[in-house]
Order: structure tokens, then sequence, then C-alpha cells
């Protein structure tokens, strides 16, 4: 077994158009559910679009306490509750007394936040005592933001004493802000678009843990994350350069290139139903088809609830940590995603039997006794 550095899923927490928790998410997403419907929103030819929405209900219900800022932003407003939602759901069965580095997830889209509450504010009065504005820090690369923030808990937080790392990202497209710029380019799932997306909005943090002792267990394993692989696409969609996919080929080989040959169950893959992002995946899969069983499962949840921008890499981590608890063939899977911009990522999430590391550890102490 490889002695490269992990991390452990220590909890995870959902709110998404087709669940309020993890477990109902999860459920959804395996029974192909989806939340798809059309919304109050139209293209400027009149034509309604079709959105994913986490039902009003959920916000209804919520009993936080929510500084609003100088002005009511509806969009501001659900990004807010659902990661408050999220992060107590991750932290429930775990303790802290003290507050934890938490790293988000962030669109890579300009919105207008001025006269709004503070995001991190908010989630800190409303998560205690696992969230601290001092020990907070955002990544702004979208869809693959959440990769971007697991890298650096990798390579900034291993050093410090804290048990817990908490990373994740909750995104909305409910506001003309981010709908106005999508449908000028037509991207918007209308009944006559053949290519366009679902907006959806959805929150989903991990809890982390570099201690194996902490880590939530199944049956006898634990879920491990490993180091990522980011790379950026030249010719991403705002780029004049040629589209190549070599951007996730890159990140495909950096997360893969400890794994032996069909080790690869199934990939999670944040295709959202855009033409756009299947010449990238055929590159990377091509490129480093040994790693993947032959043939690879491929999931797109988004069929089920939607794009969900800067929530939607721990999302598909967290689905792809869940199938990996309850499916027997299964010990490793490969999750991507891919920004409209440049950034792309891919991580492997693997099942680990604790027997097994119990006999490692063993050995270890004998070749140290040695």
């Amino acid at each position: 077994m490889s002695d490269k550095p992990k991390l452990y899923i220590a909890g995870t927490g959902m709110v998404t158009p087709v669940g309020a928790n993890t477990e109902m998410t999860t459920a959804s997403v395996e029974a192909q559910i989806n939340a798809y419907a059309v919304s109050g929103y139209s293209t400027q030819a009149g034509e309604p679009i079709t959105m994913a929405k986490v039902p009003d209900q959920i916000f209804a219900d919520f009993e936080g306490e929510i500084d609003e800022g100088d002005r009511f932003n509806p969009r501001h407003d659900r990004v807010t509750k659902m990661a408050i939602l999220a992060i107590n759901e991750a932290c429930a069965q775990q303790e802290s007394e003290q507050a934890v580095p938490l790293v988000l997830a962030m669109s890579d889209v300009t919105t207008d936040d001025e006269g709004l509450s503070s995001l991190i504010e908010n989630l800190a009065n409303n998560t205690k005592p696992w969230v601290s504005p001092e020990l907070s820090r955002s990544f702004y690369s979208g869809r693959a933001s959440g990769i971007e923030a697991i890298d650096f808990a990798f390579k900034y937080l291993g050093d410090t004493q804290y048990p817990y790392y908490l990373i994740g990202g909750s995104d909305s497209y409910e506001d003309d802000s981010r709908l106005l710029p999508l449908e000028s380019m037509e991207r918007l799932r209308t009944e006559n678009s053949s290519d366009a997306f679902v907006p959806g909005e959805a929150a989903c943090f991990l809890l982390l843990t570099p201690n194996i002792n902490l880590a939530r267990q199944h049956n006898g394993h634990v879920i491990a994350i490993l180091q990522p692989g980011l790379a950026e696409e030249r010719g991403h969609l705002f780029s004049n350069e040629p589209y190549r996919g070599d951007g996730l080929d890159q990140a495909f080989k950096t997360s893969l290139i400890n794994q032996s040959e069909q080790s690869i169950h199934s990939i999670y893959s944040c295709m959202n139903g855009e033409n756009h992002w299947s010449k990238e995946y055929g590159v990377a899969l091509l490129r480093n088809d040994k790693a993947f069983k032959d043939p690879v499962c491929v999931e797109h949840p988004a069929d089920c609830y939607g794009d969900i921008g800067s929530a939607t890499a721990t999302t598909l981590i967290a689905l792809a940590a869940e199938n990996l608890f309850k499916n027997e063939l299964a010990q490793a899977h490969l999750v991507y995603s891919s920004s409209d911009t440049a950034k792309r990522g891919a991580i492997v999430v693997k099942k680990i039997a604790l027997a097994t590391m119990a006999e490692q550890e063993t050995n270890n102490q004998h070749v140290r006794d040695l």
C-alpha cells in the first residue's frame, strides 16, 4: 500500500435539489431522480429557463440567525443557509473544542456583493465552534475550486496541529447576475435548446482529518482522498487558444501517478450536459486508460441536480465516498471537475480496510525496531 499522504473523510454534509442531506441526495442520485423544472426565469426571447432548485421549504424551516447586511439578496441568502446546513451535518458526528481551518470553494464569476453580509461571519455564528474567520481561506475557480481547496490542505495544513479541516462550497444560479451572461452565450436549458445546461444550486462540505482514527468508519473501512492533480486548460471557454483537453489530461496524470493498472472502478464527472466538456473527457480517458477498469463506469450526477457551480467537486467526492462504502466490487473512484475558466482538477477517492492499515503499521514498527 502506498505511503503517500492521505486525508480521511470524517463527515459529509449536503443540501441539493434532490436531497436535504447526504443520505437523501445519494439515494436520489442512485435512483436517477432529477429535480429539473421550468423556473420563473426566462430568456430575453421569452423562453422559460429550466432550473434545478433546492425546495423552498428547506429555507423556510431554517432556524439559524442570518445577518443580511445592508440589503437583501435572495441568492446570497440561499448560499449562506445551504452552507450552514451542510457544515452542521458534516460535523454532527464529531467533536471539537475549537475552530478548525475552513477552505471555501467559491464561484469564478464576479457578482455584486456590495452591502451583503459576510458569508464567513454568518458561518461562524451558526456553526460554532467549527468556523472562525481567522482560520478561513477561499479559492475562486468555480467547479474545480473544491479540488483546489483540498490541494491547499495537503500542501499547507499538514504541519498544523488541527485534527480536522473543513472544505466545501455553496453556490446558486438563483439571480439575474448569474443567468444573464449565460443566456447571452446561449448556454441555458430551455425547451428549444440543444446544447445547454440546467442551472442548479447546492452546498457540500467535507470534514477531513489526517488522523485515520478520527475517520468515519463503515464495515471496517474508511475513505481516503489522495493528493489531487491540478492543471490549467489553455483553451478554456474564454480563451482564444485551441481547446485540446490537455489541462484535464494533466490533472488525470498527476492524480493517478501511483495507481496500479485497472484500479479505478468509476469516474465521477462534472459534465453538465453541454457538448463542450465531452472533448476533454475523451482526451483524458484515452491518454490514461490503463488506470481504469474496462469498461469504466462514468457517473455525471448533474443529470439529477443540475450544474451546481463551486459545490460540484466536493459533492462528487461525497457521492463517490458513499458509493465506495456500499460497493463491494469497487476500491477506488476518480473524481474530476473543470471550471469555465482554466482550472482543472482530479482526485482519487479510495476505500481502505482498517485491518490492512493495522497490518501495515505493525510491519512499519518492525522495520523501525530493526
